[in-house]
């Protein structure tokens, strides 16, 4: 259990250094990008990459069947039966990226036409949406190498390869603005940093797994089987996820303008940093659920889940707290002011909607380790169809503020409302556990980090961003100060023992000998 629970804490750690240097670089290039290429231009790029981010969808869920059988087989030593998932993922994959590369010239042809589209930007929103196609369908083939190394735990060397693309990409982006280029150049450099990191993935995988047998030939039928019946209700939750990250952008540039999409997106753009702060948690304990199912360990299942959504808890709240407070502080010294209000109303919307959502995050990751992800994959479906359809009639109304909330309602009503009586289903523990001594505490633990933030940006206004962070790290021991009060007894138990052999000076050989 201990060297499972340090393994974890492994992954945890490397995926928050990827996950950070990803996040760090996207904070300080992203004003760079948009006073660069100005609020409209910046729009046509958002919308350019929500546009093809729908092709990947054509992956059919198919990324998460390889994580859970190479996991599977590799725990069980069937390595036939995970060279087998992967071959054929990748043989139907292949066949799917030559048709995402045809869709995405019907794409760039209808482009400029669906959305409003400043005329003397038609041509370069065209070639950006062939490149970002290109792109995906490039990842689409060859990502089924990434799934190896999830199905693997190793985590580590994956985040390293991401740590690559971030330094390819990143580089490129801005020499070609330096440069003069615009967004067609953007996508060029997503394209190379992809050929980079895809070919790390192949290198790494096969080198880590060398029983693994990789074949591009038509597999059997039932391992076709096998797969569709697991990645069928992935593939749901892969869509519901696109409906509301990616639909809110371009309801807006169909409804609203170009322009308008820049000041949703950087609102947005702030909840997509925090969540993957905490996916890059939630993410490995896939596979860690997948384990602890395969060799009967319902106890284990239990501690992860209770374990790991404090954990995520703990990390989450203090971060949406600000958002909410002091997002709009933080976006007028972010971007600017003439973005604080408008991008800091919609941040507040759409924070409010992920509270509970990360409340269940481990939930669901524990759903899809052991196979039982159909039930919540409907309910994603149904959310990401009312956030489209609550966004088309609200945006009418309340404009930009109106699609922020067409996110928000659905996402209270799925996470308040149906998780938390579907959670004793996957492990051993009641909902009353799950709101009195796991929601309640952490919530609970919120409230003073939440008056000393709010009184700090009430009565201390900042003009610098190094301020700002000052501000937050001198709050924040506040909550830290909290959790510790409500959680004594297990930081009592488990907390200050370790602490003390950690500090604890080391024995001299004969202190040893019995």
């Amino acid at each position: 259990m201990a060297l499972r629970a340090r393994h974890i804490a492994r992954n945890v750690l490397f995926n928050w250094i990827a996950t950070l240097a990803n996040m760090a670089a996207g904070f300080f290039v992203a004003p760079f990008i948009v006073h660069r290429l100005g609020s409209v231009a910046y729009g046509v790029w958002v919308l350019a990459i929500s546009v093809v981010t729908y092709l990947s969808l054509l992956d059919l869920g198919m990324q998460s069947s390889v994580l859970r059988f190479v996991s599977k087989g590799y725990t069980q030593g069937d390595h036939q039966a995970a060279s087998d998932t992967i071959s054929a993922a990748l043989w139907v994959r292949v066949q799917i990226s030559a048709l995402v590369v045809l869709l995405s010239v019907g794409l760039a042809i209808g482009f400029p036409i669906w959305f409003k589209i400043p005329p003397e930007m038609a041509m370069e929103a065209r070639k950006a949406v062939l490149l970002i196609g290109a792109t995906t369908a490039l990842t689409l083939s060859l990502g089924v190498f990434g799934g190896v190394l999830s199905g693997l735990n190793r985590y580590d060397l994956q985040s390293l390869i991401t740590l690559t693309n971030t330094a390819v990409r990143i580089t490129g982006v801005v020499l070609v603005l330096v440069t003069g280029h615009g967004i067609v150049a953007i996508a060029a450099c997503e394209f190379v940093a992809a050929v980079v990191s895809n070919v790390l993935l192949i290198i790494v995988a096969r080198r880590l797994y060398p029983a693994l047998r990789v074949r591009l030939s038509k597999p059997r039928k039932e391992v076709l089987r096998q797969i569709q019946s697991y990645s069928f209700y992935a593939f749901l939750t892969t869509v519901a996820v696109q409906l509301v990250y990616q639909t809110d952008n371009m309801v807006v540039g169909a409804f609203v303008s170009a322009a308008a999409v820049t000041f949703y997106a950087i609102g947005n753009s702030l909840c997509r940093y925090a969540g993957q702060i905490i996916s890059s948690m939630t993410l490995t304990f896939v596979p860690a659920a997948s384990t602890y199912e395969a060799a009967g360990d319902m106890a284990g299942l239990r501690n992860l889940y209770c374990n790991g959504t404090r954990a995520t808890l703990a990390v989450a709240l203090p971060i949406l707290v600000t958002l909410m407070l002091r997002g709009r502080t933080f976006i007028r010294l972010w971007m600017g002011p003439e973005y604080a209000h408008r991008s800091g109303t919609v941040l507040i919307i759409l924070a409010s909607a992920l509270f509970f959502s990360y409340a269940n995050r481990v939930a669901s990751s524990i759903a899809f380790g052991i196979e039982k992800h159909k039930t919540s994959a409907l309910w994603s479906i149904g959310e990401g169809v009312s956030n489209l359809v609550l966004s088309v009639i609200l945006v009418h109304w309340f404009g930009i503020y109106g699609v922020a909330i067409g996110t928000l309602i659905p996402s209270l009503v799925v996470h308040l409302c149906l998780w938390p009586f579907y959670i004793p289903k996957l492990v051993p523990i009641r909902t009353s556990q799950v709101v009195l001594q796991i929601w309640c505490p952490m919530f609970l633990s919120a409230v003073p980090f939440a008056i000393a933030s709010y009184a700090v940006d009430a009565y201390f206004p900042t003009r610098h961003m190094v301020i700002f962070f000052l501000q937050v790290a001198a709050t924040l021991p506040i909550f830290i100060v909290t959790v510790g009060i409500i959680f004594r007894q297990s930081v009592r138990q488990h907390v200050l023992p370790r602490l003390r052999s950690f500090f604890a000076p080391p024995q001299a050989p004969e202190e040893l000998a019995p």
